[in-house]
């Protein structure tokens, strides 16, 4: 029913409307948290809605279900922590009951269509096997030094003891707890054993400096892998998913940063670019890339440090660079299934780009500005050359797939646009979220923020929200099976619903 539209709010719920969007009336039964930043419908279940929020009090986010086309919530949020929040839905293309977040903690994932989540992690390393002791083979005496081993190779934690057993008879107690934990080797053939100071490595003390910023604190770098460094080492790779192996190795040295430019030349260089990433920090927007690679369907994620694509997440991401002197942080990203090859980001810094090889080359999109931020970017899937991009400070339309470009529209105002719609079935109509809103200040109908119409491909505009409890918009959503029904959220009256053409409205 193209007559009724939800809008999503910060402090008030969910609102409907019946009437086009005239009127609204609350429907917040069991939403709570305000702030909605992304809806999604189900698309194989009728009523089904997802919504995210921000509980703008705590700084924690939720996650809500509707089963009645947004006339009741439940929080479904089990195993989630209580200051996630998620910025962005995605439904599996082929397992509808996969449902991915992302989040300011990377990649969450559900099974069972939100019921119960967790983090999309690297696989925990499986256990080394142990050694077994053969049937009549004597145990080494206590002073048996190294060499002992001759004709095998010690295992690790075997080697660790043996070295701690020898050095101790010649050292201080405080210097074998370092030899223990330190890399340092002692030959097989040194007798008797003492403890060797560890080489100091440049990588190792890139490593703790990039520790340091993280806010892992190793003390002033100096190159030595020991027991306070290793401590907080094993620390930053337990928080950001990466296996837990006590070693600057190369996954760990990527989740630090240091795969670009500061690698090591030859073989470490390779093991850098090659190594698996997996996403634990702030994923801004999610979405297919309209392919598959071994039958696996791909996806792309927008981050703060770039653009990240897998085609299978036990395998981590790979990154797709855009080249020298381009902003990395990457806010949005926009494919379509019928042209996976070209891919569109919007970034802080560097306006909109575009690739038109899947990622292998980029440009930027002349005719938008690189000051401003860009908040999102939809691509009109029935007619490609149709692009919209909302920016933090206003809108630009494409009729010809990005080659000029038209600022705003009659009737739009100025203001962040944080949200585009095009509907499948009348391409010529467009809608608009607008999340500007300046020290709660009241604004006429001609400006501010909310929701606008536009049945001409954007080139004019009215307004379609009634005066709202807010006016900040953050999301737009289709009904799949009836896009007269939109979502909306909002900053601070959570999700409204609204129906286009009825002639009053009513709460459900």
């Amino acid at each position: 029913n193209p007559d009724t539209v939800y809008i999503g709010t910060n402090n008030y719920g969910v609102m409907i409307s019946r009437d086009g969007g005239r009127n609204f009336a609350p429907s917040n039964g069991g939403y709570s948290g305000r702030r909605a930043y992304a809806i999604l419908p189900d698309r194989d279940k009728p009523g089904r809605i997802y919504a995210t929020t921000i509980n703008t009090a705590t700084g924690g986010g939720y996650f809500y279900v509707s089963n009645d086309n947004g006339e009741t919530w439940q929080l479904s949020a089990r195993n989630m922590p209580n200051r996630l929040i998620a910025y962005s839905i995605l439904q599996d293309e082929k397992d509808g009951n996969v449902i991915y977040l992302g989040t300011n903690y990377g990649l969450y994932r559900s099974t069972d269509r939100g019921a119960l989540w967790a983090p999309v992690i690297a696989p925990k390393p499986k256990a080394p096997a142990r050694r077994t002791r053969r049937r009549g083979a004597s145990a080494p005496s206590a002073g048996a030094t190294t060499h002992a081993a001759s004709g095998r190779t010690a295992g690790r934690g075997a080697s660790r003891r043996g070295s701690a057993r020898t050095a101790s008879a010649h050292t201080s107690s405080a210097e074998a707890a370092h030899a223990e934990e330190s890399a340092a080797v002692t030959p097989a053939h040194a007798t008797p054993a003492v403890a060797v100071r560890p080489t100091r490595n440049e990588t190792v003390k890139r490593a703790q400096a990039a520790l340091n910023v993280a806010g892992y604190t190793v003390g002033t770098p100096d190159g030595v892998a020991g027991t306070r460094t290793v401590a907080v080492l094993r620390k930053f790779q337990s928080d950001k998913g990466v296996p837990l192996t006590g070693k600057f190795d190369a996954a760990t040295l990527v989740a630090l940063g240091l795969a670009g430019g500061m690698q090591e030349a030859g073989s470490m260089a390779d093991a850098l670019q090659s190594a698996p990433i997996f996403l634990t920090d702030t994923i801004n927007a999610l979405a297919h890339t309209g392919e598959e690679h071994d039958g696996n369907p791909g996806m792309l994620a927008a981050t703060n440090a770039g653009l990240f694509r897998s085609y299978d997440l036990n395998r981590g991401w790979e990154r797709v660079p855009y080249g020298a002197g381009l902003d990395v942080r990457t806010l949005c990203v926009s494919t379509i299934a019928q042209d996976p090859q070209t891919i569109f980001v919007g970034t802080s810094n560097s306006g909109v780009l575009v690739s038109h090889d899947a990622g292998k080359t980029w440009e930027q999109a002349r005719g938008v500005p690189a000051e401003a931020p860009v908040n999102v970017i939809e691509r009109d899937p029935k007619r490609p050359d149709n692009i919209y991009v909302g920016t933090t400070q206003t809108l630009y339309v494409s009729h010809d797939g990005g080659q000029r470009w038209l600022r705003r529209g009659g009737g739009l105002p100025l203001g962040s646009f944080t949200s585009v719609l095009v509907n499948p079935n009348n391409p010529d109509e467009v809608f608009v979220g607008n999340a500007y809103e300046r020290g709660g200040r009241i604004f006429s109908e001609a400006e501010g923020g909310g929701v606008f119409r536009s049945t001409d491909t954007g080139m004019t505009w009215q307004r379609l929200d009634p005066p709202l409890p807010s006016r900040r918009v953050w999301a737009l959503a289709f009904d799949p099976r009836d896009t007269g029904r939109i979502f909306v959220g909002t900053h601070s009256a959570g999700v409204y619903v609204a129906r286009r053409g009825a002639d009053s409205a009513a709460t459900k």
